[in-house]
């Protein structure tokens, strides 16, 4: 695409030698319609929503839009292909979505968007960037809105510059470009500090999630990255991911690949240290053993970590059937579920059904997780190295709960939870509770055997 810039403007080099330039200036309202046609923000670590923000850039863009060029940072712009025109003209090219486009300023991007909707049709509808983009990309709404700019009756309304600023390679060199693609998500990162990004959204901005992504189910609705709309955190998913890990870890696999996998992990950190898993997890995808890294994505190719990953699915799926099952496991051995507090019922039954709500019963109680978790983890009792491939030696989703056996199972479980006063945190961080569950694993293990 080719926009044309409202101010002066040069490519700026690095000094340090850093091959990457940037480009700064203005561009009118009618040029970002056009931008905004090409450019998502998907390279961004935060999606855009309506909110406070939104609504206070709107009333500037409506009170006083001379103002708005002052009052903000603008649109930060990366790119692989960025070519200086003649006559303040620039060509753009958007590519890579998860490496090109908006950068920093998305809900600058959102509330332009949503005021010239606003201005051409009445009033706005959109309260998600997604909403907006998807009335962007389409065709004929794209066509229509183009054509109702043009005629606008009141062209003032749209006289106000856009800061932008566009982060591109110094050239088409090899050098360059693997300059840019290595150093994008830091500087991605860097220039969303106006709110602080948790680990788990610096992770997804490096591409450590792709493998995750391209195996999770739709139905699991994983928020990704901030202002994402969802029911499951990529923290817990990370977490869970790390359970299959560890388990390589005493096997001494990493240690034998001459891989550093960072400060240790143990099962209590899946529960209580989500941010402990992120880095873990981290740690091991970005390892050049691990994944090949190209155009801010790790792409895995280690057999071993990828078969790992392969079980994190069942992972999640038994987390529910175990949200489900334990009330009523813990009422079998002699106890009644409802009178312990912070077990809530739920009468009429509600939809929620567990963690990542995929299990197709709903339990008549919400309740920490922090009972259960520990069983989670003792999961790896069920997994084996086989050659180079990780595997269940009896997939965990096979248990059925409903027999009486597997129920008496879990009596001196259920004794260390009355132990702990009932108590989910200190149930779901005391290590005799993982010793426990990882000897009732192995006794249902035998149960299947």
């Amino acid at each position: 695409m080719i926009i044309k810039l409202n101010h002066k403007f040069e490519k700026q080099n690095s000094l340090e030698e850093k091959k990457i330039s940037k480009v700064v200036s203005s561009i009118s309202p009618k040029d970002f319609v056009h931008l905004l046609r090409c450019a998502d923000n998907k390279v961004n670590p935060r999606t855009a929503t309506l909110n406070p923000i939104v609504r206070s850039i709107e009333e500037t863009l409506n009170v006083s839009p001379e103002l708005y060029f002052f009052k903000t940072k603008g649109l930060l712009i990366s790119t692989q292909n960025c070519e200086l025109l003649e006559r303040n003209r620039i060509r753009l090219s958007f590519d890579n979505a998860q490496t090109e486009g908006i950068m920093d300023g998305g809900h600058n991007a959102f509330a332009i968007g949503r005021f010239i909707y606003s201005k051409l049709y009445g009033t706005c509808r959109f309260k998600e960037w997604k909403e907006l983009k998807s009335f962007w990309d389409d065709d004929a709404h794209y066509a229509d809105l183009e054509q109702k700019f043009r005629d606008y009756h009141s062209p003032d309304d749209f006289y106000f510059s856009i800061p932008i600023e566009i982060i591109t390679p110094s050239d088409n060199t090899e050098e360059s470009l693997a300059d840019f693609y290595d150093n994008i998500a830091d500087i991605c990162s860097a220039r969303n500090s106006n709110v602080q990004l948790t680990d788990a959204a610096k992770s997804n901005q490096r591409g450590c999630y792709e493998y995750l992504k391209q195996i999770m189910p739709k139905d699991f609705k994983v928020i990704w990255k901030s202002g994402e709309t969802g029911t499951t955190k990529v923290e817990d998913v990370t977490a869970l991911a790390c359970i299959p890990l560890i388990k390589l870890v005493p096997l001494k696999y990493f240690e034998d690949q001459g891989i550093d996998v960072g400060a240790t992990l143990n099962k209590v950190n899946i529960y209580l240290q989500k941010s402990k898993c992120v880095k873990f997890f981290g740690n091991i995808i970005m390892n050049e053993k691990i994944s090949t890294s190209g155009k801010g994505k790790y792409i895995l190719h280690n057999t071993t970590v990828k078969s790992a990953l392969d079980l994190v699915v069942d992972i999640m799926k038994f987390c529910d059937m175990m949200y489900y099952y334990f009330p009523l496991i813990y009422n079998y051995n002699g106890g009644s579920f409802g009178r312990i507090k912070g077990a809530v019922s739920q009468k009429p039954r509600t939809t929620y059904s567990g963690p990542f709500n995929s299990f197709p019963k709903q339990s008549e109680y919400k309740y920490a997780y922090g009972f259960f978790y520990p069983i989670v983890c003792s999961l790896t009792e069920l997994m084996d190295l086989e050659g180079e491939v990780l595997r269940w030696k009896f997939n965990p989703l096979y248990i059925n709960f409903e027999e009486d056996k597997i129920k008496k199972a879990f009596t001196q479980y259920m004794n260390i939870v009355r132990l702990l006063d009932y108590n989910p945190q200190k149930v779901g961080k005391d290590s005799s509770t993982y010793y426990e569950a990882d000897s009732l694993m192995q006794k249902l293990l035998e149960m299947y055997q």
